[in-house]
Parts: structure tokens; C-alpha cells; sequence
């Protein structure tokens, strides 16, 4: 079952992303040029009705992108994405998350699907 993206509204005692990030920053800018609109009307349909929500297609999409951009293996990824906010706002969190949403081995999986 698809995944729904990550609540925009604010929590009291956790850190939103567009606080203390820089909008000129190269990943932000990035964020703002890619369609990803495209990418969930072109994936959605592979996803099923039913079952365990899986993670939003903008976070998968993301990560895959980051993969490439920066060279970076399952478990380095996993690695740097909890350590730079960019990459979590990249992917389309809202909130700083201090660690990563699903086990780095799970992602070839969603990979196979996706590419």
C-alpha cells in the first residue's frame, strides 16, 4: 500500500527541517526543480490498495537519486542521511529525524520496483 508524506504541520518538540536549513543550499534548490508530482503519478499505479503502507515515493525516488549523485552505497547513505538535514529535506521529510525510516537492505527491493 502506498505510504502517505509526512505531516506539515508542526510538533512542538521536534525540529522542522525549514527552520535551520539554507534555501540556497544545492539539495534545496534541487528539491524545488524536480517534478515530483511526475514521479507519483508514474509509480502510484505500482503500488497495491492493500496491506502495510510502504514509504512515501518521494522518499525512495530521493534516495536513489542521492545514491547516484553522491556515489554512495545502501549503508552510506543511511549514514549521511541522518547526519545532513539536506538530504532529509531532499526527500521530502518535514521533521529532523535522527534516524533512517527503513533498514538500508529493504531499499533493493523498492529499487527493483521503481527502476
Amino acid at each position: 500500500m502506498l505510504g502517505k508524506n509526512p505531516e506539515k504541520l508542526p510538533e512542538l518538540f521536534r525540529p522542522m527541517l525549514v527552520d535551520f536549513i539554507d534555501n540556497k543550499y544545492e539539495l534545496v534548490l534541487l528539491s524545488e526543480k524536480i517534478d515530483w508530482d511526475y514521479f507519483e503519478k508514474e509509480y502510484s499505479p505500482l503500488y497495491s490498495k492493500v496491506g502495510n503502507a510502504s514509504h512515501p515515493i518521494r522518499f525512495m525516488v530521493g534516495c536513489i537519486l542521492l545514491k547516484h549523485l553522491y556515489n554512495l552505497g545502501d549503508e552510506t547513505l543511511s549514514l549521511a542521511w541522518i547526519m545532513n538535514p539536506y538530504m532529509q529535506y531532499f526527500c521530502g521529510r518535514v521533521f529532523f529525524e535522527h534516524e533512517f525510516p527503513c533498514d538500508p537492505s529493504l531499499k533493493h527491493e523498492t529499487k527493483s520496483t521503481l527502476c
